[in-house]
């Protein structure tokens, strides 16, 4: 059985199969605003932490996993949107 050649979904990365679950595809645009809600509040953690620096010392540097993972969904809740769209 063939698909038509205008039908054909593109493969998904490693990445992408890791981070974004088959289900996440049903709701595409209410898991993309989650997404983006979860971003922001690891980025508000992550300055939070590095700003805090006088208090935590040498602990404030762990303020840096956070804004990776802030990174991390921003670059799934983009890559998400751009595969249902197109």
């Amino acid at each position: 059985m063939y698909a038509p050649a205008d039908r054909v979904i593109p493969s998904r990365s490693v990445l992408m199969r890791f981070l974004v679950r088959s289900w996440e595809y049903r709701h595409p645009h209410a898991w993309v605003r989650v997404r983006v809600v979860c971003g922001v509040f690891n980025l508000g953690l992550g300055v939070l932490l590095l700003a805090s620096g006088p208090w935590l010392g040498p602990l404030a540097w762990l303020g840096l996993l956070p804004l990776a993972g802030a990174a991390l969904i921003f670059w799934t809740a983009r890559r998400l949107q751009a595969s249902v769209q197109s």
